[in-house]
C-alpha cells in the first residue's frame, strides 16, 4: 500500500538502487522505486540523499544521533520513504540531514564525522575505490568533490587490443593494460588524461553517455571532428584536452583563492580500511602511502605546488590563464 509511482519519474538506476537498496540494506525493488520516484519528485540527489540516510541509521545504530521519531532502521525500506520526504521538506531529523552527511555529522561531534564517506563535503558514488584505485585519486583531487563522471574507470584497462574500446583510449595515449588495483605513475597519467578529456566534454556541453573515451557511442577522435565542424577551428586532440585541462585548473584557482588546496585533497577514513565480507574483495585495502605518492604524481602532471596542492604560476601562464595567476595568491 503506499507504493504507487507516478511513471512520470521513471524507474531507479545503478546509483540509486544501490543508496537507497544496498546501502540502506532493502531489497524490495517496488519500495525502490517507490523511492527512486519520490526522491525525483522532490529534486534530490539520489546519491547525496541515500548516503546521508545510511549515515544517518549507522550513526543512530551507534547512538551518536536521535532521529526524532522518525524510526530509521538498517533494512527498513519505509523509513527510507520517510526519511526522503522529511528531508525534502526539512522537518524534524529530515532539517539537519538536508545539509548533507558531513554538515550533519559536524554538528554532532567527530565520532560521528568519522562515519561519513564525503570528499568535500560530497558524498562518493557506488563505485569502490579500493579496488578502482584510479578513482580513489580523482574523487580526492576532483575540485568539486568525489564524482564519478569525471574520469575514465579502472575497468576500461581490460579492453582486449584491437577492440572499439582499446582503439578509443589508443587515441588518448592511455591504452596501457593495467589491473583494476595499480596506483602506478601510468594509471596517474591515465586518470589525469582522461579526467582532461571528460572535463572538455562538459565544457563542450556534450553527453558523457553518447561521447567519451571507450565504451561510449562516439569516441575522442569523433569529438574533435564534431568540435571541426561545429566551430571551423583545425582542432587537434592535444588541443581538445587543453581546454578540459584549463577548465579544471579554472576550478582549482578557485579552490586556491578561497584557501582549499591539498588538506581537500584527500579520502574519508572508511577507505584506507579494508573491505569486508568473504567475496573477492574481502581485505583489500587503500594505503595512505599508495594514496599520497599517486596523488603528488597528479599534482606534478597538473602543475599544481606539491605542498599546497595550488596550480602554480607558471602553469596557470602555459594554458593562457595569466590573468587568474594575478587573482590567486597562492599561485604566486
Amino acid at each position: 500500500p503506499g507504493l504507487d509511482i507516478d511513471p512520470i519519474y521513471g524507474g531507479p538506476e545503478y546509483e540509486t538502487l544501490t543508496f537507497f537498496g544496498t546501502m540502506c540494506g532493502v531489497g524490495d525493488l517496488k519500495l525502490l522505486s517507490k523511492a527512486s520516484a519520490d526522491a525525483n519528485m522532490y529534486g534530490m540527489d539520489t546519491i547525496s540523499a541515500g548516503a546521508t540516510i545510511a549515515w544517518a541509521m549507522e550513526a543512530k545504530s551507534k547512538g551518536l544521533l536521535d532521529d526524532k521519531g522518525l524510526g530509521l532502521a538498517y533494512g527498513d525500506g519505509r523509513s527510507v520513504l520517510r526519511a526522503i520526504e522529511a528531508i525534502a521538506l526539512r522537518r524534524g531529523i529530515g532539517d539537519l540531514l538536508a545539509e548533507g552527511s558531513l554538515r550533519a555529522a559536524k554538528s554532532i561531534g567527530q565520532a560521528a564525522v568519522d562515519l561519513t564517506v564525503t570528499v568535500k563535503g560530497q558524498e562518493l558514488p557506488a563505485h569502490m575505490p579500493q579496488v578502482k584505485r584510479s578513482l580513489a585519486l580523482v574523487y580526492a583531487v576532483n575540485p568539486f568533490g568525489a564524482d564519478h563522471q569525471s574520469s575514465e574507470h579502472d575497468s576500461a584497462l581490460r579492453a582486449k587490443p584491437g577492440s572499439l574500446h582499446h582503439g578509443r583510449l589508443q587515441q588518448l595515449d592511455i591504452a596501457t593494460a593495467l589491473p583494476t588495483t595499480d596506483l602506478s605513475d601510468a594509471k596517474v597519467r591515465f586518470a589525469y588524461r582522461s579526467q582532461c578529456f571528460y572535463s572538455a566534454l562538459d565544457t563542450l556541453g556534450l553527453c558523457q553517455f553518447v561521447w567519451g573515451p571507450s565504451w561510449q557511442l562516439y569516441g575522442p577522435n569523433d569529438t574533435v571532428e564534431l568540435v571541426r565542424a561545429g566551430t571551423g577551428w583545425d582542432a587537434t586532440m592535444e588541443e581538445l584536452l587543453t581546454v578540459g585541462e584549463r577548465r579544471i585548473a579554472m576550478m582549482r584557482a578557485f579552490n586556491a583563492r578561497e584557501g582549499m588546496g591539498k588538506e581537500a585533497d584527500t579520502l574519508p577514513k572508511k577507505l584506507f580500511q579494508p573491505l569486508g565480507g568473504t567475496g573477492p574483495t574481502a581485505g583489500v585495502a587503500l594505503t595512505t602511502e599508495e594514496f599520497e605518492r599517486a596523488r603528488d604524481s597528479y599534482y606534478q602532471l597538473a602543475g599544481c605546488d606539491p605542498a599546497t596542492g595550488y596550480p602554480t604560476r607558471l602553469k596557470l601562464t602555459d594554458l593562457g590563464l595569466d590573468w587568474l595567476a594575478d587573482k590567486v595568491p597562492a599561485a604566486h
